[in-house]
């Protein structure tokens, strides 16, 4: 049997919304020694001593800061290089906190749903926006979580507006548009290029409109266990991310058989989906595989499962560290590693 690390952050593992307890990373190491099954602890800022960990496997993690996430990313990267098994994947890891790539990758395993097209300032052409795709028009940021950063979209002339309001300075770059034009007001010597050229830029995606919506649904999965979150749309809005109107209702079989057909391609041991139905036909809005919200998890009641082809509704209540570890145990055995 491989070697099993588990990446740790500061002792933490699989770290939420600030507004969420971190995960007990004791209680997955527990479930899994009493399944003689030994995990060994390996905190990230010891990673530069052992980078070349090979052939074992991995489970990873994340964060919500933009400069420590570059920082896992480029040591989970090395590590995919020396024959490890990292779970969640790297793909999985790259669409945390980038709505871009989750678009990309999407279509990578397969998923043709609410198609989302990936542009920044330097590749965006709105002629082509206006043209191509018709309006309205749904505008996001690529990261961030809730509603934040996510917008209807009716015109072109709309569309580069917003777009613009985005932007938001680096320090390097403020100083530099500073500087650049107190150089202008002065009517001194300055660089027009280089003031164009460290202007700031935003990437974004675009995405089709379902109309006349008035909920989605959070979908939480823990390998075979589904956790379901009804969201509804609050009045004069479009969007039901962050609204804060949820409840708990009892859910068609049509909406967990579509979400385990999107769990399957995507094949990781957990994921959040959003998921939206205009009445005839499901959508995905977005997807993440860590780091997720764990709000559907820790205040259901239960769960739906599928046993001999039936969807069950199972009454039965744990903790998000117990669903963690039953998901990445699950996930091992079942591509044999365990």
């Amino acid at each position: 049997m491989k070697k099993i690390y588990v990446l740790v952050d500061n002792d933490q593992y699989f770290a939420h919304h600030v507004a969420f307890d971190t995960i007990d990373i004791n209680v997955i190491i527990d479930y899994f020694k009493e399944r003689e099954v030994t995990l060994e602890v390996l905190p990230l800022k010891e990673l530069s001593l052992k980078i070349d960990i090979k052939d074992s496997i991995i489970f990873t993690l994340s964060s919500q800061k933009p400069y420590h996430k570059q920082y896992i990313d480029d040591i989970v990267e090395v590590l995919s290089l020396n024959n490890n098994i990292l779970i969640p994947s790297k793909n999985i890891l790259r669409c945390h906190e980038n709505k871009g790539y989750q678009e990309y990758y999407k279509k990578i395993v397969g998923i043709d749903s609410l198609n989302g097209y990936y542009f920044n300032n330097d590749t965006v052409d709105y002629k082509y926006i206006n043209k191509t795709y018709s309006f309205p028009l749904v505008l996001k940021q690529i990261d961030g979580s809730g509603s934040r950063g996510v917008r209807l979209i009716k015109s072109e002339k709309e569309l580069k507006k917003e777009v613009n309001s985005f932007k938001v300075s680096t320090h390097v770059r403020f100083m530099i548009y500073c500087r650049e034009n107190i150089f202008r007001f002065l009517k001194l010597k300055f660089s027009e290029k280089k003031l164009n050229y460290y202007k700031d830029h935003s990437s974004f995606i675009i995405q089709e409109f379902v109309p006349n919506l008035r909920f989605d649904y959070k979908v939480l999965i823990f390998f075979d266990k589904y956790y379901v979150l009804k969201r509804n749309i609050n009045e004069n809005d479009f969007r039901a991310s962050g609204s804060g109107n949820f409840e708990f209702v009892d859910i068609e079989d049509s909406l967990l058989e579509y979400s385990k057909d999107i769990f399957e391609k995507l094949n990781e041991p957990f994921m959040s989906l959003d998921v939206c139905f205009d009445g005839d036909k499901y959508y995905l809005i977005e997807y993440q595989g860590i780091h997720f919200g764990p709000y559907t998890q820790i205040y259901s009641k239960g769960f739906y499962q599928k046993k001999y082809d039936k969807w069950s509704y199972i009454k039965e209540k744990v903790s998000l560290e117990e669903d963690i570890a039953y998901s990445l145990f699950s996930y091992l055995d079942m591509i044999g590693c365990i």
